[in-house]
């Protein structure tokens, strides 16, 4: 992203437990699969401008971005990067975002992964947890962006 844009940083769906399969098979379970689907509607109607979708490619946070893909009726552009998974390094997102073409994209991962991008971005400081299916609105200006707005899940559903 050279130009100005916005960056929409979304936390995967409730998924399975750990333990019970390998982390990067953990799928969404039925609640995070409902709450994802009614979260990903409002999120097309509240970011109509958006034209790709960047995941990480473990599974849950590719079904999360299923869902974002499902609710804009299959118009955006869907990637799968390994600069989302998780413990990816802020410096290296980045640069990888040097590399996106649209102005508005979403890039669905992993806390504390998207907060630390999210704290790096924006040089902002302190302890933020972003909830399962919440999400970041960062203006990007091409190297710093700005906090434009955090949703929780809670505010997007229903």
């Amino acid at each position: 992203m050279k130009r100005d844009g916005l960056l929409i940083l979304l936390r995967h769906g409730i998924a399975e437990d750990k333990g019970h399969k390998a982390d990067a098979e953990r799928r969404l379970t039925a609640e995070g699969n409902a709450k994802m689907q009614e979260i990903a509607k409002t999120l097309a109607r509240l970011v109509p401008e958006a034209e790709a979708i960047y995941s990480s490619p473990l599974v849950r946070a590719r079904e999360t971005g299923a869902w974002v893909a499902e609710a804009y009726g299959g118009k955006l552009a869907f990637y799968i990067t390994d600069a989302l998974v998780p413990g990816s390094d802020p410096d290296a997102f980045r640069e990888f975002l040097h590399d996106v073409k649209e102005p508005a994209a979403y890039f669905v991962g992993h806390e504390p992964t998207l907060s630390a991008f999210m704290l790096s971005l924006t040089g902002m400081s302190g302890d933020v947890d972003l909830k399962k299916g919440g999400c970041y609105g960062l203006r990007w200006s091409g190297r710093h962006a700005s906090l434009e707005w955090m949703l929780p899940p809670r505010l997007m559903r229903g």
